[in-house]
């Protein structure tokens, strides 16, 4: 049988020739696109705003599945030509070949999350705090680096305020400041505590919205502190998860409720520095038991010798003077 629009070749498909049926299939049309670009972050609104090429776009936006394409940008307007293969009947040959022209216009802006954070939005201040104590700089530094690599995709801090007593960050949730809050406290030891106020009404959803206050309170003992502990003296090796305290005798860890026992019961206590000495001691003798040190003023002294330190005649030791004991550290 042959096609019946031409009479020149033979019907393949629904009647038609090939060459006559393709020419009856509508042009390839591709509408023009308007997007917005951030200004700050380069996402582009398509949809919503996503972190998106132009590119990856564009392969969205034609709608056939086996095609190339070509951009050129002049300013902000894009256009974008396309060479389609289409294939419209399983009793085709080849693919019907097509191009087209569409064009992007691209206007500046700003997406939610940067317009949010430009403003000063935020949902929450997750506050960091040392009990007792100020924040070294050290420790800043360390907590800042914590809390900026931990940020999720779609979180944000406004605003960070470097205080005397700590650090606030300012979060763009509650939910992303709880959860700094708790990574703080895994990597480091401490303390959590949270509380919210309401600062206004969503009258779309009819629920309160809120803003919380996030504490972020490290332990009071740091590494380094010396401590009189159950009348012996230590220096605090961690205070993370738990208190580790150790001199040149013996050892100690603690969890921290048995720390808050011991503090009602008067058995641990900070020292300050004006309450012992710390003074570096050349080893004389030594012997199984004991070891001869002399002193900077050149005084002698037996001390017991330490478990944890290995002594070598000659060499030089940090000996800590509490009273009327020493300590090796």
């Amino acid at each position: 049988m042959m096609c019946f629009q031409c009479g020149k070749r033979k019907a393949r498909i629904e009647g038609l020739c090939e060459p006559c049926f393709l020419e009856g299939q509508p042009p390839l049309f591709i509408r023009n696109l308007k997007l917005s670009k951030c200004k700050e972050c380069g996402a582009l609104h398509y949809g919503s705003w996503r972190d998106i090429s132009l590119e990856k776009v564009v392969e969205e936006h034609v709608p056939v599945d086996d095609f190339d394409y070509r951009i050129e940008q002049r300013d902000m307007v894009v256009t974008v030509s396309v060479v389609a293969r289409q294939w419209f009947h399983e009793n085709q040959t080849h693919a019907f070949v097509q191009q087209t022209q569409f064009t992007i216009h691209v206007r500046p802006s700003l997406c939610d999350q940067c317009s949010k954070m430009l403003s000063g939005y935020y949902q929450a201040v997750l506050q960091v705090r040392r009990q007792d104590h100020l924040l070294t700089e050290e420790e800043r530094a360390l907590i800042d680096s914590i809390v900026v690599s931990n940020l999720r995709e779609k979180d944000f801090i406004s605003q960070i305020k470097e205080r005397k007593e700590g650090t606030d960050f300012y979060f763009s949730t509650s939910k992303a400041a709880l959860r700094a809050a708790h990574i703080l406290r895994k990597q480091l030891g401490g303390v959590v505590k949270e509380s919210y106020t309401t600062v206004g009404m969503d009258r779309q959803k009819g629920t309160d919205i809120k803003r919380g206050t996030i504490l972020f309170l490290l332990h009071k003992y740091k590494p380094g502190d010396i401590l009189l502990c159950q009348n012996e003296v230590f220096k605090v090796i961690s205070s993370s998860q738990k208190l580790h305290l150790k001199n040149g005798y013996s050892e100690k860890v603690f969890p921290w409720k048995k720390v808050e026992y011991l503090e009602s019961e008067n058995q641990l206590q900070a020292l300050s520095s004006s309450k012992y000495t710390v003074k570096d001691c050349q080893v004389i003798d030594v012997t199984p038991s004991q070891v001869l040190v002399m002193l900077p003023d050149f005084e002698t002294r037996y001390l017991k010798r330490p478990k944890d330190i290995k002594v070598k005649v000659g060499n030089w030791y940090s000996i800590l003077f509490f009273q009327e004991y020493a300590y090796w550290m």
